[in-house]
């Protein structure tokens, strides 16, 4: 029946088959990838799929595709398993999306169909926002029908020998929770290296850097994590960094707060693949990030390797002048360096090589640099966007070398035609590379 309340609920919106269906937040106690074996509990004629172990206890899967004619699955679909709670019963549903979370008045609750058949699962609607209409599932109804659930096990009395505690046999893993203005984050503690306050940035195009320890570290924009259209990429402020680290790559991510450790089990798959998403003990999706894979979806965390990153200024006795701007070297066909100001963007060259490449929304040339291709299908490499005379183009290196600060290098022209170098000496190690121009570099195309 319609609610009369004019409090705002938080549904958990998923997909079943052709079926958009919303559940109170408060009864989702979490989303699992499905198993691909569900132990079996045989039944002539139920909606029963399966079950499973949480907790140390068996909970029973219920499909409602065996019940109800709920259309053909979204392309690409991979099933997975909420666990709902009602009371003290918990019962598992499979779904074949968990989309987002909406809110919604509770005033705006429908009731649509009004018989009392017991054999009907929904029987109220709601308009999640975007034309959007949500069927309204509750678990106590799809408990009672399905008649599968399953409750703890009662507390030894007192007389009664204690039993062993049940073990959980789902892997938990502590996580670091920051919320990022745009929504939680988890990172494993080991792999956040440091929280500190916002140092000052230096803007590239859409890129940002800042000094840290005797590194450059790069920075990418918060919402940069999260999937959502339209969303601005840039680095913003923000009041505190958070530095993720594994071995010698590292990434800055600008965040409004550390909240606190908390565990999670294994979760959702993210749709662009660099971690899953979890619902803590709040009802907030968390996106727990594989910081492994983060960082090797962006280059510019090799600037951060100690080795590699000049950060102190020359002691060369050369009257040489020292470089007023900083320098990205790279490695393209030989150690090459070019000014940092005149890139917008460093990328993974993550498809084949082609002539042009997608870059926020337009088609702009791609330059192969590397000479010979160094495996067969070309995609092995960098690209540095940048913007030159020409427009914007992509260059696809073989990889990002290093960063030379400003004031860490010394100048010199040599030959006839004035070709410039820069040179650098940390700690005895001395590197000269030649300057590249925008113009002699769009000049390949």
């Amino acid at each position: 029946m319609p609610a009369t309340s004019s409090a705002r609920l938080t549904l958990a919106r998923i997909r079943i088959g052709e079926v958009g269906i919303g559940i109170r937040i408060e009864a989702v106690l979490q989303a699992l990838p499905l198993p691909a074996t569900l132990g079996r509990l045989p039944l002539r004629t139920h909606a029963l799929l399966g079950m499973v172990e949480h907790d140390g206890m068996a909970v029973p899967v219920v499909d409602l595709a065996r019940w109800l004619d709920v259309g053909a699955a979204p392309a690409g679909a991979v099933p997975q398993l909420l666990l709902l709670r009602d009371g003290d019963r918990t019962v598992g549903l499979r779904v074949d999306a968990l989309e987002e979370l909406v809110e919604v008045e509770a005033a705006a609750l429908q009731r649509l169909h009004h018989g009392d058949d017991p054999d009907d699962v929904f029987h109220s609607a709601v308009q999640a926002g975007d034309g959007v209409l949500l069927s309204l599932l509750e678990v106590t109804r799809l408990a009672d029908l399905a008649l599968c659930w399953s409750t703890a096990p009662t507390a030894a009395t007192a007389a009664a020998p204690t039993a062993p505690p049940a073990t959980d046999t789902l892997q938990r893993t502590c996580y670091a929770l920051l919320d990022t203005g745009h929504g939680l984050i988890g990172v494993p503690p080991a792999a956040l290296a440091e929280v500190l306050a916002l140092p000052a940035l230096t803007h590239i195009g859409s890129s940002a850097w800042c000094r840290w320890h005797d590194s450059q570290l790069a920075l990418i924009a918060s919402t940069a994590l999260f999937e959502v259209p339209g969303v601005d990429t840039r680095v913003a402020a923000a009041p505190l960094l958070a530095v993720l680290q594994q071995a010698d790559l590292a990434l800055g991510v600008p965040v409004q707060a550390v909240l606190r450790l908390e565990e999670f089990g294994p979760g959702v798959p993210s749709t662009d693949g660099v971690g899953e998403n979890v619902i803590d003990a709040s009802g907030v999706t968390v996106l727990l990030v594989d910081v492994t894979r983060l960082l090797a979806r962006h280059p510019e965390a090799a600037l951060a390797r100690g080795d590699s990153v000049t950060a102190t200024a020359s002691t060369s006795t050369s009257v040489s002048p020292s470089n007023t701007e900083a320098y990205i070297v790279f490695d393209a066909a030989g150690l090459q360096a070019l000014p940092l100001a005149a890139i917008e963007q460093i990328v993974p060259l993550d498809v084949p090589l082609s002539a042009t490449m997608a870059w926020q929304g337009a088609a702009i040339p791609l330059i192969d640099l590397r000479g010979e291709a160094p495996d067969t299908d070309g995609a092995d490499g960098t690209v540095l966007v940048t913007q030159g005379a020409h427009g914007l183009a992509g260059h696809v290196v073989r990889r990002v070398q290093s960063l030379i600060p400003a004031g860490a290098g010394r100048m010199f022209n040599m030959g006839a035609n004035g070709t410039e170098f820069i040179t650098t000496d940390d700690g005895g190690q001395q590197a000269t590379y030649r300057i590249v121009t925008l113009t002699a570099l769009q000049a390949a195309r």
